[in-house]
């Protein structure tokens, strides 16, 4: 139900309903996705995290293992100096790597959950990957088959393209900025690093030079490139995947970048003799020119993507159960849909996620990262008509896209299909409240809700009233934790 807006008001609102921001006045009107979450926390780092182990380092900081005091959760935290990161154009990479990150919801590409600033440090909170780089699990194979590597490739592209569809170049594509989630398991990769990506602009050519000399497209160097140099850095990815060794080599970065800019590569000697023909031929509509280079979308309908990645799907029962759950998916008050939200993307393990992470990508049919109409509908013709499985695709486009950008983006097809009560613990609904919960007071307040969930929108005041009193038991006009833990796990 709606704000009540007087008679003049809403003809005022009528005059000017041409204005692009226009106010919401309607509580089902609040967008909320996994980044409305990654926010600044105040508090300091320390006393949110207990510091881990070592893991790697920049050159601005360091990489470490770091626990969620409250939670034990296991993340990653990416920390920076402020006394080596002193110009002003460092400091905005950071802001746009978070910026990058938090607009982010696709199943290979990290999570962040949230960052700290104090007066010496950033600090930015990740998802911890135990599986380690790509880099080092190519070291130790030396080489990987051609349908492990497929595989891989399959992940890398779908990733690629999701970020080229969101206007986005990551500019340095390479094994070590690819994290396996598991030890040794290739099927569940992901990218890292978007301290060089380029934010949401149209994707016209840049001039900045990017990037690690091996995998970096000739046109970069040259100055002037666009998104396709991504693809670029993809093919010297697979080239490596599957031979153990880069396609362009040198004493140096110059002697590199001129053995790349020629664009002569070596596919007879060991092991190419055996690579299969539609590898190569994929090799070399990505290791040639901009112009005649393949996109991403294109790079995973080729056949070598197609015919290599098709035998690894889940059991039939598996994806049957998942379609049936999303049938039974009802939206849920926009509190607890908050509340959800947050839960899948701030604590859900890699463990939780697994199985339904294989039926998502089973499901997207185009690799694009997320689920759309048609392939709902088409995934429900096998077991329906067309009458049916069409209605069905357009309810539930309705019911598990809440923040309404036309996509089950896969967060969101988490929240639908995970039985989220095997995640639940005290500790996480309790860090869920201090979410909202922002002076601390032990209560949510209307301007709490606000502060957390308005995303820069304009929203009528009475949209966040009308929130704490579905939620507002006692009617003191706040939310406690108690009144909060019963909406939370209402009828789950």
């Amino acid at each position: 139900m709606g704000c009540s807006i007087p008679k003049k008001a809403r003809i005022r609102a009528t005059a000017t309903a041409s204005i692009e921001n226009q106010r919401i006045s309607d509580a089902g009107s609040v967008i909320v996705n996994a980044g409305t979450f990654v926010l600044e926390n105040r508090l300091d780092f320390l006393d949110v995290y207990r510091m881990g182990n070592y893991i790697g380092h920049g050159a601005y900081g360091e990489v470490r293992i770091c626990f969620h005091r409250e939670t034990s959760a296991k993340r990653a935290v990416k920390i920076f100096r402020k006394d080596i990161i002193r110009n002003e154009l460092s400091r905005s990479r950071i802001e746009q790597e978070i910026n990058i990150l938090k607009s982010l919801d696709h199943p290979n590409i990290v999570k962040v959950h949230e960052y700290f600033i104090d007066t010496k440090k950033i600090y930015i909170v990740m998802e911890y990957c135990s599986g380690g780089e790509l880099f080092s699990e190519l070291i130790k194979r030396n080489f990987f088959s051609e349908a492990k590597a497929a595989q891989i490739m399959y992940q890398i592209f779908s990733a690629v393209r999701y970020l080229h569809e969101n206007n986005i170049m990551h500019r340095d594509l390479k094994p070590e900025n690819i994290l396996l989630e598991d030890k040794h398991d290739i099927m569940n990769i992901k990218l890292i690093d978007f301290g060089t990506a380029t934010a949401k602009v149209p994707l016209k050519y840049s001039r900045y030079l990017e990037g690690t000399a091996y995998y970096m497209a000739p046109e970069v160097a040259l100055g002037g490139y666009n998104e396709k140099c991504d693809l670029w850095s993809c093919g010297v990815i697979m080239y490596i995947l599957l031979s153990g060794s880069p396609p362009f080599d040198g004493n140096n970065d110059n002697e590199i970048l001129l053995s790349s800019a020629r664009g002569l590569y070596n596919i007879t000697g060991d092991p190419w003799p055996k690579i299969s023909q539609e590898a190569k031929d994929l090799l070399s509509k990505l290791l040639c020119s901009a112009d005649e280079r393949l996109s991403s979308a294109q790079a995973l309908e080729h056949i070598w993507i197609t015919s290599k990645t098709m035998e690894n799907t889940p059991e039939t029962e598996a994806v049957e159960l998942v379609m049936t759950k999303l049938k039974q998916f009802h939206g849920e008050s926009k509190l607890k849909d908050a509340v959800h939200t947050f839960i899948i993307s701030q604590f859900l393990s890699f463990k939780d996620a697994k199985s339904l992470k294989q039926v998502f990508k089973k499901l997207d049919l185009n690799g694009d990262g997320r689920l759309s109409k048609e392939e709902l509908y088409k995934e429900y013709l096998h077991s329906m008509g067309h009458t049916e499985a069409s209605a069905l695709a357009e309810k539930l486009m309705k019911e598990v896209d809440t923040d309404s950008n036309g996509f089950i983006d896969y967060s969101e097809f988490l929240k639908a299909t995970l039985d989220i009560k095997k995640i639940f613990s005290a500790e996480i609904l309790k860090a869920a409240f201090k979410m909202f919960d922002y002076d601390g007071s032990g209560k949510i307040s209307a301007e709490e809700l606000k502060r957390t969930l308005e995303g820069g929108k304009l929203i009528d005041d009475c949209v966040w009233d009308e929130i704490i009193k579905e939620n507002d038991l006692n009617g003191d006009g706040e939310i406690d934790l108690e009144e909060f833990q019963q909406s939370v796990l209402a009828k789950l």
